[in-house]
């Protein structure tokens, strides 16, 4: 596990041997402090490999707290476990943080691709059109599930230059809409009026009717 407090990532690694998973689970925005690291709208350039990629300063700024203790773990269970996937999840803030640690680890253990996958709960836009491009290029099994009409999926604004990567799964009116390889698909959240956006929403992912496997 992980607790770091400023910036704030909070966390654990952990395996299930029935399943032969090992999950990596990042925690959501939990208070005052991590909304504040939310609202920090500016970029950053990042990651190295990928020229032009352009991240949220907040959201890196809490990935890198815990990234060496955390890929370092991955890789000590990933070469224990070499026949279980690596499942990679987090809400919200933490959500942002998955996806950067998917980015991060396949850069340093390309051999861990066809074991990887990410699931993401109500996650903000992470990064600019650029690191949404590299993330669709990874080529592993992503579902980034937003629950009706959750105000945090839809920022930071596109108009500040953010953008999501695609594998959207929108949760509408108990179906679950897989909205495929279209950015900001029409047909799923980003149909959803300003007007509309929902706070409460935002805490719905633990009650919604809807599922998928690994």
């Amino acid at each position: 596990t992980w607790h770091n407090k400023s910036p704030a990532s909070v966390g654990y690694i952990g395996h299930n041997d029935y399943t032969r998973i090992i999950i990596v689970a990042f925690r959501g925005t939990a208070n005052s402090e991590d909304w504040i690291q939310n609202s920090e709208f500016s970029f950053d350039s990042w990651p190295p490999h990928i020229p032009g990629s352009m991240v949220h300063h907040g959201f890196l700024n809490a990935y890198q707290s815990v990234s060496d203790k955390v890929t370092k773990s991955i890789s000590r269970l990933a070469a224990k476990y070499p026949l279980y996937k690596i499942v990679f999840t987090g809400h919200s803030l933490g959500g942002a943080e998955s996806a950067m640690c998917v980015v991060d680890m396949l850069h340093q253990k390309p051999e861990l691709k066809s074991r990887t996958h990410l699931y993401t709960y109500g996650m903000p836009r992470i990064g600019n059109d650029i690191w949404a491009d590299s993330v669709d290029k990874l080529g592993i099994p992503i579902y980034r599930v937003v629950y009706e009409s959750d105000l945090v999926p839809h920022i930071p604004f596109q108009w500040l230059g953010y953008r999501h990567f695609a594998q959207e799964v929108w949760i509408h009116q108990n179906k679950t809409v897989f909205c495929g390889k279209t950015h900001e698909s029409l047909r799923c959240s980003a149909s959803v009026a300003l007007s509309d956006y929902s706070v409460p929403d935002h805490s719905q992912y633990t009650i919604a009717d809807w599922e998928f496997s690994v």
